[in-house]
């Protein structure tokens, strides 16, 4: 009985079965990404992330809560006050982070994963830019 190769299976590589007629792939499957490349999109992604909150707070402290732009983010505040803005946004570190981690450990899962675990670290990086460029123009 053969070892299936995949997920937990402790196979770096897919090796070929030998079957009578079929070249074998001579290309192996990469597991997952480098995980210099997984902490450099998590270090962004809380810098992000930290600069919007950043900028959030002395915009506030500035302005008031008038001046920010996303009502959810306005009610929030009014609601419960600082600390629901900040375990709101612990929460989504930690959520963006998870995702970004798990995409990229998948095993042989090619280009599209990848691509998709690209595309949640620049969508989240580029939310947390956006958001903290808004409050710094605030007059």
């Amino acid at each position: 009985m053969r070892r299936q190769v995949g997920a937990g299976s402790g196979q770096r590589y897919a090796t070929p079965s030998p079957v009578a007629g079929v070249a074998a792939p001579q290309t192996p499957t990469p597991l997952s990404t480098p995980p210099s490349v997984i902490r450099f999109r998590l270090a962004t992604l809380f810098a992000a992330q930290l600069f919007d909150f950043g900028t959030f707070t002395i915009m506030v402290g500035h302005h008031g809560i008038e001046a920010e732009a996303n009502p959810l983010i306005a009610q929030g505040f009014m609601s419960f006050g600082m600390p629901i803005l900040a375990a709101g946004k612990i929460a989504q570190v930690v959520l963006v982070g998870s995702i970004l981690v798990i995409l990229g450990r998948v095993i042989a899962t090619g280009t599209r994963t990848h691509r998709i675990a690209t595309s949640v670290a620049l969508l989240a990086v580029a939310g947390g830019l956006l958001g903290g460029v808004s409050n710094v123009l605030v007059h």
